[in-house]
């Protein structure tokens, strides 16, 4: 049997393949925080601290402040800011009092801005590998996500 593209039975393949990937998508929501797609990159010691992506959307009326991170996997987790001084110099720090998130808004944790820095690995991240995390929200309280 040949499926061609104008057949229904074609394009009913189709839609139920892009559904089953939305289905799939790496998120974790409560109480008008979604956090989207967390990921950590492989490290190739456990004496070199990670660094944590991901995307944070405020879908709440009010602003929302990331207070906290924590894990098993790392001694100390903190949120830093990457920012470039005027002599091209690139610095991180840890955000002081926590991360505003504004009401409809999205901050993403990615390299060169935001990020979660995880220090004093118990093992070193592999590629594939799963742990836990949990962002405590001033407001939208404790949200467990796996990286």
């Amino acid at each position: 049997m040949r499926l061609r593209f104008f057949d229904p039975r074609f394009i009913a393949t189709i839609l139920l393949t892009l559904s089953s990937a939305t289905a799939l998508a790496h998120e974790f929501a409560k109480d008008g925080i979604l956090v989207e797609h967390p990921w950590a990159r492989p490290t190739h010691a456990k004496t070199v601290p990670a660094a944590v992506y991901f995307n944070v959307v405020n879908k709440g009326e009010g602003a929302d402040r990331l207070l906290s991170v924590s894990t098993t996997r790392a001694k100390n987790v903190e949120v830093h800011k990457t920012t470039i001084d005027d002599k091209n110099i690139a610095r991180m720090r840890p955000v002081a009092d926590g991360l505003t998130i504004p009401a409809g808004a999205t901050v993403s944790m990615e390299t060169g801005s935001y990020h979660v820095m995880l220090i004093g690995l118990d093992a070193p991240l592999k590629a594939e590998e799963r742990f836990p995390v949990t962002l405590t929200f001033e407001k939208a309280g404790e949200i467990d996500v796996e990286i």
